[in-house]
């Protein structure tokens, strides 16, 4: 059965979730056309909060998954609340002196799901990030019910935070499909397995890939077009997107 999309979050700040994201969505979305022609909703792409940034900044997650998936939606249409300080979802709205509605989030997130055809959430940092005064970014999660990707890091400490992340997602009865490890130097680097190994054994979930390090600095719009066709053949190649796709 095809699965109704994902929810990406990270072991920190930082990851590339967003980056992840938008290969993502672009890698899935030429596999299900490849198997159902007629998938005429297709992968959307859902960022609840963003804070630090303003709708049309280039630095924006909201900007990065539009011109980094080529989706058809508007980068407005992606995201739901954008907050100008670069703090945690909750802080953000308090110093913009307003509240996130989180009823609400969880609303959009059931309609946004029913509606797409698969959708990819990418969430706020960590499945701990305080999104109001009494829910945290793993709620959101845990209520909107599609399996989670973590995203980590492939150097030293990974396997430390990528284990308590996965701790914690246990702890809230967050569903994890699997860990992709994004950003390594040196593929013959023997740390690098021996983090899969250990992530794998400890955490009691797959390792959906690795990812080499990729640039992704401030482009110009037709420099997107190059950038979306290399990453999302290395997002092809090193991830395995039968697991994302199918329960």
């Amino acid at each position: 059965m095809v699965n109704k999309g994902i929810f990406i979050t990270g072991t920190d700040t930082g990851v590339g979730k967003t980056q992840v994201a938008s290969g993502l969505a672009l890698a899935v979305q030429r596999r299900l056309e490849s198997s159902n022609p007629i998938l005429h909703n297709g992968v959307q792409l859902w960022k609840p909060v963003q804070t630090g940034v303003r709708l049309g900044d280039p630095a924006a997650d909201s900007y990065r998954l539009w011109r980094g998936s080529g989706c058809h939606q508007a980068e407005e249409e992606i995201a739901t609340i954008t907050l100008p300080d670069a703090v945690a979802p909750w802080m953000a709205a308090q110093r913009a002196g307003t509240e996130i509605d989180y009823e609400a989030l969880v609303d959009e997130g059931r309609s946004r799901i029913n509606q797409a055809g698969y959708l990819i959430i990418e969430g706020a940092g960590g499945l701990a990030v305080p999104l109001t005064g009494n829910t945290l970014i793993g709620h959101l999660a845990l209520q909107l019910d599609l399996p989670v990707v973590l995203i980590a890091r492939t150097g030293l400490g990974t396997v430390n935070h990528t284990l308590l992340s996965l701790s914690f997602a246990k702890m809230l009865g967050v569903r994890v499909a699997g860990v992709i490890l994004n950003g390594y130097q040196d593929s013959t680097d023997l740390s690098l397995h021996e983090n899969v190994m250990m992530i794998e054994q400890f955490g009691g979930v797959p390792v959906l890939g690795k990812l080499p390090w990729f640039p992704c600095g401030v482009k110009e719009p037709a420099e997107w077009l190059e950038w979306r066709r290399q990453w999302v053949n290395l997002i092809e190649e090193h991830i395995d997107l039968g697991k994302l796709i199918t329960t």
